[in-house]
């Protein structure tokens, strides 16, 4: 069987019960294929003795101690008992936070193996944690764990190491003899692949090298095959033709007359690219990619008036009813005019309403309909589609978009993008697209100025917003959580809604996040749209899409817990008039080194492009534009930043194979043949 087709659930796994498998479903492990899928994210060399006192020197004890005296500090259920073990070279403490059983499993006089991170630290030799075996009389039962190469894996704090590795090993044992190669000899020099052979070496390796050529050997197949996918999408697009009605520009260019603004230069470029696909006799593909403010939406407005100047019909999606609605009032303030026949479509639009919509739809008498996954629905028919445009495309992932396609005949495909992809993911994620680029902004744009702020400084940042609302602006104010909770010490959205209105009496103040009425939060908005409401209290729902001029201050509370890609959408929010805007960015004190990365990324930088750049080499791909999905499209193995030349001749390779052999028939391709439909079968399953 092929790996990823391994249904077996974890708990058919020695030592794996419910608790466990519970664990592991958080980490999105269910099957022994998610398992056997979870690297290791480094390596403990444990084949090597290192004594108590040669731990001093940074380099983490692997030695076989006694345990000679129990010890206990602190008062009260704060008291910790502390081990004291000894080899030949000297004498350590083991402080057991919390441990307080190991009393009776490190009896005094008891032999061990013990594996640690150890520091000099208050007069002594001491460490908090550590990894220990008994020692028997027979110094041959040593747990392998304490022999050679440990694999250490992401895990969760319900879920230890020792609970991965022993899942692995009985996967391993059982499953390997029928784990079949997925590549074939052509694609590995020659040789047979022996995809079981590289899993034991990846996960149980015999050394460092071992481990680091299994690993760069399955990333290059899981590369090759992502590669193979795209290769093959493209090749199908490039096979589609259309038959194209004529198309003067005139309904695009009567919009362009009556815009009180010119168009900038990139702008410009990208009508040409979109024309130019249009009159030609292949489907369009392209994807706009721009900074947050450049103007996508408006050069796909533009595109939609060159499809329904030729009878067909244009479909909008946006990812939330909010960014929906926005979008549709502008699209009616610049297109109906023109006499083009608008609809909104969403999950809220019900009864009768939604009834007449579908029909109207149905017979052609809507031009332009603007909505949600809504439009996803089976009942959702068209007369004829004949421009699909999808907004914000990273929010539905790269095999989704094809999905609202497929409600007509072959129709032209516009995808866009405010979150700028880095070159490397672009040309992976999206190789079956032409790609156009905004880079310029609109004239009469000033750069927001980025501030940061420790947590305690907060009236600081609200002295600045009073000046700011006294001046005539806005502001936003946005926080990671709607409600406040127990377990997390953050600030949250309801509750500083109620602590922002004592401390700004003299302003209207309101509040909108994910959990309101739909209509609450339309009012809210058209509030605070038309100036009556000076600050809006929020969390990251405003990041996409809200245009409201006026506003200059943005301020993030706990900006730590955000990702680039959210705090620099959310930056776009403000500095979309002529005012100079500003960004505050409030961290806490506790903030981790990637946190200071970001925050230093987004005071130092303005550029998307750069910043999205910066977002790849702190955390990888993740979901910057959708690259972790199901099957080849979820990257377990490979890293973009890291593996670059290994998905170039992973590229090649697979367009090679696919420009001679479209449908993978030859013979010497039956096995990736196989492997694509048995997989793709298996997710629709799924």
């Amino acid at each position: 069987m092929f790996l990823r087709t391994i249904t077996t659930p974890v708990t058919d796994l020695k030592g794996v019960g419910p608790a466990t498998a519970r664990a592991f479903a958080v980490l999105e492990i269910r099957t022994v294929a998610d398992l056997l899928l979870h690297a290791p994210r480094s390596y403990e060399d444990r084949s090597t003795p290192v004594s108590l006192a040669e731990g001093l020197s940074g380099r983490p004890v692997n030695t076989e101690c006694t345990v000679i005296a129990h010890d206990w500090f602190g008062f009260g259920r704060k008291r910790t008992l502390k081990v004291w073990v000894e080899d030949g070279s000297g004498r350590a403490a083991l402080n057991c936070f919390g441990r307080s059983f190991l009393e009776q499993k490190l009896p005094e006089g008891q032999r061990i193996r013990l594996y640690g991170q150890f520091s000099y630290r208050f007069g002594e030799i001491q460490a908090s944690v550590f990894d220990f075996t008994p020692l028997h009389n027979n110094q041959d039962a040593i747990r392998e764990d304490f022999t050679g190469l440990l694999p250490i894996y992401p895990a969760t704090a319900d879920l230890s190491q020792k609970a991965i590795r022993g899942a692995l090993r009985h996967a391993l044992d059982r499953f390997s003899p029928s784990i079949e190669d997925e590549l074939p000899p052509s694609c590995c020099g020659g040789e047979p692949q022996n995809k079981a052979e590289l899993l034991n070496s990846l996960h149980f390796p015999a050394s460092m090298d071992e481990a680091a050529e299994a690993r760069e050997r399955l990333a290059w197949e899981e590369l090759f095959f992502l590669q193979i996918s795209i290769a093959r999408r493209g090749c199908e697009q490039q096979c589609v033709t259309r038959k194209r009605g004529s198309t003067a520009g005139q309904l695009a260019d009567q919009v362009r007359h009556r815009l009180p603004f010119s168009l900038t230069p990139d702008q410009e470029s990208v009508i040409e690219d979109v024309r130019r696909d249009l009159s030609s006799s292949r489907a369009m593909a392209r994807l706009i990619q721009g900074d947050v403010g450049s103007g996508k939406t408006l050069t796909a407005f533009l595109a939609a008036c060159e499809t329904i100047e030729k009878g067909e019909q244009a479909a909008f999606m946006a990812p939330t009813e909010l960014l929906a609605r926005q979008h549709a009032e502008n699209a009616a303030r610049l297109l109906e005019p023109a006499g083009i026949r608008l609809a909104l479509f969403t999950g809220s639009v019900t009864g009768e309403a939604r009834r007449l919509l579908l029909e109207k739809l149905k017979s052609g008498s809507i031009d332009l309909v603007i909505g949600t996954h809504a439009l996803f629905s089976e009942e959702v028919e068209f007369k004829q589609l004949g421009l699909a445009i999808i907004d914000e495309q990273q929010r539905f992932g790269v095999l989704q978009r094809l999905t609202l396609a497929r409600k007509g005949d072959q129709p032209d495909l516009l995808v866009m993008t405010a979150t700028p992809i880095p070159r490397t993911l672009a040309m992976t994620v999206f190789g079956d697209l032409e790609v156009s680029r905004i880079h310029t902004m609109p004239p009469g744009r000033k750069p927001v100025i980025t501030h940061l702020a420790a947590m305690g400084k907060e009236e600081k940042v609200y002295r600045w917003i009073e000046k700011e609302v006294d001046a005539g602006r806005q502001a936003y104010c946005v926080y990671p959580l709607i409600q406040g909770s127990s377990k997390l010490d953050l600030k949250d959205a309801e509750g500083m809604y109620e602590a922002l209105k004592k401390r700004f009496p003299r302003y209207n103040i309101g509040l909108i996040h994910s959990r309101l009425p739909e209509d609450q939060k339309i009012e809210t908005m058209h509030g605070f749209s038309s100036g009556t409401i000076n600050i809006l209290v929020s969390t990251s729902v405003v990041e996409v899409g809200v245009d409201v001029p006026n506003a200059t201050c943005m301020v993030v509370e706990h900006a730590e817990r955000f990702g680039l890609s959210a705090l620099h959408q959310l930056r776009g929010r403000v500095g979309r008039g002529n005012h100079q805007s500003y960004m505050f960015l409030v961290y806490s004190a506790e903030l981790a080194d990637e946190g200071k990365q970001r925050l230093k990324v987004m005071k130092e930088h303005s550029d998307g492009f750069r910043v999205a750049e910066e977002d790849l080499k702190i955390r990888g791909p993740g979901n910057i534009s959708g690259v972790e999905q199901t099957g080849f499209l979820r990257l377990r193995f490979a890293d973009l930043v890291r593996d670059t030349d290994l998905m170039l001749t992973a590229r090649d390779q697979a367009r090679s194979i696919i420009a001679e052999d479209p449908g993978l028939l030859h013979p010497e391709n039956n096995l990736l043949r196989r492997v694509l439909q048995r997989t793709a079968a298996y997710e629709n399953e799924g």
